[in-house]
């Protein structure tokens, strides 16, 4: 008896390991992308609500000539001074406003650039009105802020990360338009992506803590309880049933069939599984005496019943059934037919040119091409009886399944047959040709399989004389 190579124990525990891993690092993943999408849409709406505030607090008319002049007026100085006080108040990362430049010199101009108290006094960035910038943003980063610019109809906030000497940041834009339509500038703000991804991170990391602390607990709780109530019962009732095999291995004492159960006192099923070994053993004893001198009688009788039912019913050139079972079958389906649930068909086949082959190459060769013939017939009525009745005749009794499908069976059959009478690559007794008639039990006409029969054979002689015909 070959020993477990993988105890029960082991493979549960390497199971539910696997399970809860796969499961850690799908909530993991599921986790993450739910919320780094709730994050950043949480960051848009609230840099949505800065760039609405902000914009409400702008003289578009006023900014549209301060750009075309260059020249800052008191409203762009108040608003300066406003935009300022955002970024004391609201951490974001930048918060301006820029006109890309697409030119033969691309560029960003600089409209206004909000800073903080301190930068303005000690950090200035260096940046005023109509400053343009040449070096400090390359080509894909002014038309990434072009086509915002140019896709947007001013209704709305476009957002995309942004790449630059700054740093990166998520950035959120809306053109600012005059009342001449134009989209002179395009108001920003920047929040640093960095401090996304720390938050993201940090929210993931505990998520998998907590989920992982939660699987390893109750694992432990569950191969605890699977080992008190399951895996040890079950080991102790193999070592049993594994030793009562060995020593009944090639056992011809009954006496010496004898099981020692393991205590097992789970009251679940592993206790009925240990019961019902201690009863079969106990009856294996008990008739296994009756059994080893009936063996030999049964496997006597077997044979002798195989032999007679081979000699009695079986074809001897082709092994299908003979006439003898025709007969027999013949019965049950009149038996069904008085019963009123016979639903049967029958395909008569006679064999064309077994004279010819017989008297031109020998009975040898007739053989091999009845043998042939009726090979083809089985592969394609492969679930139905196939009964030879007379040397080159044969019938099959079409039930069930090829009863459903005997038009398409029948029409695979004729072609079949016509597919090699024409094969001039086969030898002649390998050219298989056949008439074949199909008739279908009627219960408002037929009375017994035999007037099925009769009417199969009639389709399958008129089937021969257009064949004739048609050679001629």
């Amino acid at each position: 008896m070959p020993i477990n190579k993988r105890p029960l124990k082991k493979s549960i525990f390497l199971g539910f390991s696997v399970f809860f891993v796969l499961l850690c690092f799908i909530l993991s993943v599921l986790t993450y992308t739910t919320y780094t999408r709730s994050l950043y849409h949480s960051y848009e709406e609230r840099m949505t609500d800065i760039l609405n505030y902000v914009k409400n607090h702008i003289d578009i008319e006023d900014l549209s000539t301060c750009v075309e002049t260059g020249e800052e007026s008191e409203k762009y100085k108040e608003l300066m001074n406003f935009m300022d006080g955002i970024m004391e108040d609201f951490d974001i990362h930048f918060l301006y406003i820029i006109r890309p430049i697409m030119g033969d010199k691309p560029g960003m101009m600089n409209v206004l650039s909000a800073d903080t108290k301190y930068g303005r006094e000690y950090e200035p960035d260096g940046y005023y009105l109509g400053s343009i910038s040449y070096d400090d943003y390359d080509y894909e980063e002014l038309k990434r802020y072009d086509t915002a610019i140019s896709s947007n109809d001013g209704a709305h906030i476009t957002f995309f990360k942004n790449f630059s000497v700054w740093g990166y940041d998520y950035t959120g834009l809306i053109p600012l338009v005059n009342s001449e339509g134009e989209k002179f500038a395009a108001l920003c703000v920047d929040i640093e992506v960095s401090e996304l991804r720390r938050n993201i991170q940090t929210y993931t990391v505990l998520n998998i803590i907590l989920i992982a602390a939660l699987a390893i607990l109750f694992i432990t709780f569950f191969l605890l309880w699977m080992n008190r109530n399951i895996t040890e019962p079950i080991s102790e009732l193999e070592k049993s049933v594994v030793a009562f095999a060995k020593k009944s291995h090639d056992q011809k004492n009954p006496e010496e069939l004898e099981y020692i159960p393991p205590e097992i006192h789970t009251h679940n099923e592993v206790e009925s599984l240990s019961n019902a070994v201690v009863m079969m053993s106990a009856d294996m004893r008990e008739y296994v005496q009756n059994i080893i001198d009936a063996e030999g009688k049964v496997a006597d009788m077997k044979n002798k019943v195989t032999h007679m039912d081979m000699v009695a019913y079986q074809d001897a050139l082709t092994h299908v059934k003979n006439k003898a079972w025709y007969d027999k079958t013949k019965d049950r389906v009149d038996e069904d037919i008085l019963s009123g649930f016979a639903a049967f068909g029958i395909v008569m086949i006679d064999l064309n040119c077994l004279k010819k082959i017989n008297d031109n190459y020998g009975h040898e060769r007739g053989n091999d091409y009845i043998f042939g013939a009726c090979h083809q017939i089985c592969i394609i009525y492969d679930h139905s009886p196939v009964f030879r009745i007379g040397g080159d005749e044969f019938v099959v009794l079409l039930e069930n399944k090829d009863f459903e499908n005997r038009d398409t069976l029948f029409a695979q059959l004729k072609t079949a047959f016509e597919l090699t009478s024409k094969d001039e690559s086969k030898e002649p007794w390998e050219r298989y040709s056949a008439a074949c008639g199909m008739a279908v039990f009627d219960s408002s006409s037929d009375a017994c399989m035999d007037d099925v029969f009769k009417k199969a054979d009639a389709l399958m002689y008129q089937d021969k004389l257009e064949s004739k015909m048609g050679r001629e």
